[in-house]
């Protein structure tokens, strides 16, 4: 096979496959786009009726019409008018049923007749309506959006038939389709012309050099068609026939330098060798003071200035033993030290594990950091599940503690991801790599705050916001931390959650929701009930404790929601 057509073969894939990629790309963009539009206004016409409905339920509430079937009637007739002016194309349909699945209300009178709806009295519609893209009605299939009326035990319909739903989609798939294709072609095109220039040099390269293999003729030349790289490479096989006759006679002269070179050689790797062990014994020492990783780094800047700080993103953990002064007063030193040695050797494992590195400790207290000096692409998930990690191998110390019949220990965890300033920090005789900035602040004040909340583990919203689905997580507060005049959202996050802790999470949710909206009375019923589960629960007294008061003086108009902690 000729180089013409194998060039063609080598390039067509990155020609097609990007240009199916980008197509794709395109197509699936716009269908979800414009899916996601007019799924909207589904939506946006079922809780427009929902509202309308709402609005004629307290018409009657108010007239205290409510018992009156007549009334109830022109209720509902009422709001099936309504419906039909939500309508904007004759394929659009809204209808609804009651608790039999028998028909109450439909926006076209000639439609549903009897036996055309399927048995939709099992439909169960959560709150805040259902989305389905195969409802079938009529032998036609049709997306909706259900959703349910509790008051007069309706479920309604919003409706429009498939085909016009996704008829937008349709055409700019076949516009997309027709772009690539022609698109394919002129590529091919262009292809085929680009690899006859580049062949044809080439070609004429392959006869010259046949001929000086059959004719042993050093004379002949190649001809030098174009000043890029086949003529560069012509000019190159000229020079080396030149040079052949002079690289003959020093071929012996090579030979000798070979040996010597081969000895030089020899020494110069017996003494890398010896550099490396040496390099080896340093590195396993001082492992044992500072993480490999930053090792690596300082031996790969060697000459250059060590104390060169930069800044970058990262993921900060910070732990603190609850109440360890009270412990050390109670403990012999060496019990305290030997305690102290084996919790920091389980909860380093657990930051080592997780590509973290231990920044230092801080008495009882560790600071490690994800993300510096190696960046990681989930960082923030990093450190959280070392923070779960660390719970984890906390409980199984204690358990150890309690074999021994020794104090057993509790610890707090913050954990914040933002922009520090990292590097070698100290002077000439005393350098330590570490991180400064805003962001270790706001990780010790979450660490601090663990207490407060008793929850084991707090963080800020930005680490929220980044393993979003990927753990259990609970709004704790929106608070001002000491020192800070922004409010922030601060949370908690569970591997795992028990039917008891799941049932206190919803309910301290529905109240914490209210809360907010100034609905302090509702609120108080919703701590009230969220205690229930749980009696011990720190976070959800505080917010019971602020309910009360707010009932009895409420707060401001500029009131946000969020608390001011004092101190750290």
């Amino acid at each position: 096979m000729n180089i013409r057509p194998k060039i063609i073969l080598v390039v067509l894939p990155f020609i097609v496959v990007p240009l199916a990629m980008a197509t794709m790309v395109a197509y699936l963009s716009a269908k979800d786009g414009i899916t996601a539009i007019a799924s909207d206004l589904l939506r946006f016409k079922s809780q427009t009726l929902g509202k309308y409905a709402d609005g004629q339920l307290e018409l009657l509430l108010s007239n205290e019409l409510d018992d009156d079937p007549e009334y109830i009637e022109a209720a509902q007739r009422a709001i099936g008018a309504f419906a039909r002016s939500l309508l904007r194309s004759p394929t659009e349909l809204i209808f609804a049923v009651d608790g039999s699945g028998s028909v109450v209300m439909t926006t076209d009178s000639q439609s549903l007749a009897d036996g055309s709806v399927p048995d939709l009295r099992h439909t169960d519609v959560p709150i805040g309506g259902l989305w389905s893209d195969s409802l079938t009605l009529e032998e036609m299939r049709r997306v909706a959006y259900i959703d349910s009326y509790a008051a007069w035990e309706w479920t309604y319909y919003v409706t429009e038939a498939w085909e016009a739903f996704f008829s937008p989609v349709s055409r700019i798939a076949f516009l997309i389709g027709l772009i690539g294709s022609i698109s394919l072609l002129v590529s091919l095109v262009f292809l085929i012309a680009a690899t006859g220039l580049i062949s044809r040099p080439l070609e004429g390269m392959v006869k010259v050099i046949e001929n000086i293999i059959d004719t042993m003729d050093l004379k002949t030349r190649v001809p030098i068609l174009y000043k890029d790289e086949t003529g560069r490479l012509a000019h190159s096989f000229n020079r080396m026939t030149m040079s052949l006759e002079k690289a003959n006679k020093d071929v012996k002269d090579f030979a000798l330098r070979a040996v010597f070179a081969h000895r030089r050689a020899v020494l110069a790797q017996k003494e890398a060798e010896a550099s490396r062990e040496r390099e080896q014994s340093l590195r396993v020492l001082f492992q044992k003071y500072v993480p490999q990783s930053i090792i690596d780094q300082n031996i790969d800047r060697k000459g250059k200035n060590l104390l060169v700080g930069e800044n970058r993103h990262v993921s900060i953990l910070m732990s603190d033993i609850r109440s360890f002064t009270t412990l050390s007063e109670k403990m012999p030193p060496s019990e305290l030290v030997d305690s102290l040695n084996r919790y920091f050797e389980l909860m380093v494992d657990e930051i080592d594990k997780n590509g973290g590195i231990t920044d230092k400790y801080i008495g009882d207290a560790i600071m490690a950091l994800f993300g510096a000096p190696e960046k990681q692409y989930d960082d923030t998930w990093r450190s959280v599940q070392a923070g779960i990690g660390m719970l984890n191998a906390l409980e199984e110390f204690n358990k150890d503690q309690m074999r021994r019949k020794k104090k057993t220990f509790q610890i707090g965890i913050g954990i914040h991801y933002g922009e520090v300033t990292a590097g070698n920090i100290g002077s000439d005789k005393k350098l330590e790599y570490t991180v400064i900035g805003e962001t270790v602040n706001m990780a010790s004040r979450l660490e601090g705050l663990t207490k407060y909340y008793g929850a084991p583990i707090v963080v800020s919203e930005t680490v929220k916001k980044s393993i979003e689905k990927k753990v259990n997580s609970r709004l704790l507060d929106r608070v001002f931390v000491k020192g800070s005049n922004l409010p922030i959202q601060i949370y908690t996050v569970a591997e795992k959650l028990i039917a008891k802790e799941k049932e206190l999470w919803e309910a301290f949710a529905d109240g914490q929701q209210k809360y907010y909206k100034r609905n302090f009375t509702a609120a108080l019923a919703a701590f009230q009930s969220a205690l229930k589960a749980s009696p011990d629960d720190l976070t959800c007294q505080h917010f019971l404790e602020r309910t009360k008061k707010f009932i009895k003086t409420p707060p401001e108009e500029s009131w946000n929601g969020a608390f001011r902690h004092e101190s750290k």
